[in-house]
């Protein structure tokens, strides 16, 4: 018996480490193990490849490599973000705006924050799960000290008017700050710090083929955070520990890579996205859940009469790996929080499945998953649904 050859389209989960990178990663943890803080040669040039990871990073954003700060990944960076700058500025104003579809990285932040005694208040999305820059014009308070909200939403890939949204700030002459979460979007789009107008941006490097573990936080110039880990004064106090040298210097590569070769691979993967609606093509009772202009990157797609929780584990038995749209429970508050504000109905939410691609996935691949994805559904429908004799 052949094992099922394996289809892997949750990349939006995380991603594997390329060939190039995870051998940077290896030659540094068996060769150059120095710490970057050591006076002798060894330390010496650690310190030397982190700068150039730091400024390979910098270069993709536009921005200056002292505005690179070194994280875990995604969820400590938008936490140093959040609690940094709402601790810093909690004189001049304890409110906080963020977009209700944020990542839990983000919103779980906020509201622990809001038990801590800061004001919190939620952007609300349309169907196409984006936020309407008038309703952060109506938002914003004297008091607000910054606004959160995410570059590419994680489970339908909408992409946020963020430059809209810095601009409403400007005009407004509002003191309060921008973070964007750019977890999803970096090493996929076009990620220019200025353009964007952001203060603070927070990055995973697992999310663009990078090892796990890594990570990063764009500060801007002139910004100040209060610290959330204190220790030797690494990244210039911002985030003491020492760095870890291996990931970091292969997330410097990859994010050399994604951008280097961004053209080729968005291309690809919008061949794989359309690949796998076209196959999909009239089946019956599917609907696509992303809107028009969303990254390719990502695609949710509802089943009708399905629950996305059995369905993917029958998907994962012929070797498709995806993710459910929702955390598919009685209680209303257990499903996805971000195809609830985009105002879709329970059974929608409960038959969501999110497909998420790379550039190393194929357009093979998305006509065989399309081809699975039918006789699953089929089956699962047949089963809950007799057809009467």
């Amino acid at each position: 018996m052949t094992k099922t050859q394996e289809i892997y389209f949750d990349n939006s989960g995380t991603t594997p480490v390329t060939e190039p990178v995870a051998e940077l990663a290896y030659q540094l943890m068996r060769e150059e193990f120095g710490n970057p803080s050591a006076a002798y040669a060894r330390g010496i040039r650690a310190e030397k490849m982190l700068a150039e990871a730091r400024r390979r990073i910098a270069e993709t954003l536009d921005v200056n490599p002292a505005e690179v700060f070194f994280t875990s990944g995604g969820t400590e960076a938008d936490n140093l973000a959040l609690r940094g700058v709402m601790q810093a500025n909690r004189r001049r104003g304890k409110h906080l705006i963020v977009s209700a579809v944020e990542h839990p990285a983000v919103l779980n932040t906020a509201k622990a924050l809001a038990d801590e005694g800061y004001e919190v208040d939620f952007l609300p999305v349309d169907a196409n799960c984006q936020v309407d820059a008038r309703d952060l014009q109506k938002m914003l308070r004297p008091d607000t000290a910054l606004v959160s909200v995410m570059l590419v939403n994680n489970e339908v890939g909408a992409v946020q008017p963020i430059a809209e949204l810095s601009h409403v700030l400007k005009d407004a002459k509002s003191p309060a700050l921008l973070h964007v979460d750019a977890v999803q979007g970096y090493g996929k789009m076009v990620v220019s710090v200025p353009k964007l107008g952001a203060d603070l941006l927070s990055v995973s490097g697992h999310k663009f083929h990078a090892p796990k573990g890594t990570g990063f936080l764009y500060v801007k110039k002139g910004v100040h955070i209060t610290p959330q880990m204190t220790g030797g004064g690494q990244e210039s106090g911002l985030r003491c520990g020492t760095e870890n040298m291996p990931g970091i210097c292969a997330m410097g590569l990859a994010a050399k890579m994604a951008y280097d070769e961004l053209d080729e691979r968005l291309e690809r993967v919008a061949e794989v996205r359309e690949a796998l609606l076209n196959n999909l093509g009239d089946f019956p009772g599917w609907q696509l859940n992303s809107p028009e202009g969303a990254l390719p990157n990502v695609v949710n797609i509802s089943f009708e009469g399905v629950k996305s929780e059995v369905l993917l584990h029958m998907l994962e038995e012929e070797g498709l790996l995806v993710s459910a749209g929702s955390a598919c429970a009685a209680k209303r508050d257990k499903l996805s929080h971000v195809l609830q504000a985009m105002g879709f109905d329970r059974a929608r939410i409960e038959g969501a499945i999110r497909f998420s691609f790379s550039y190393l996935n194929t357009v093979a691949e998305a006509e065989r998953a399309a081809a699975i994805v039918k006789r699953q559904v089929a089956a699962l429908r047949d089963v809950l649904q007799p057809k009467r004799r």
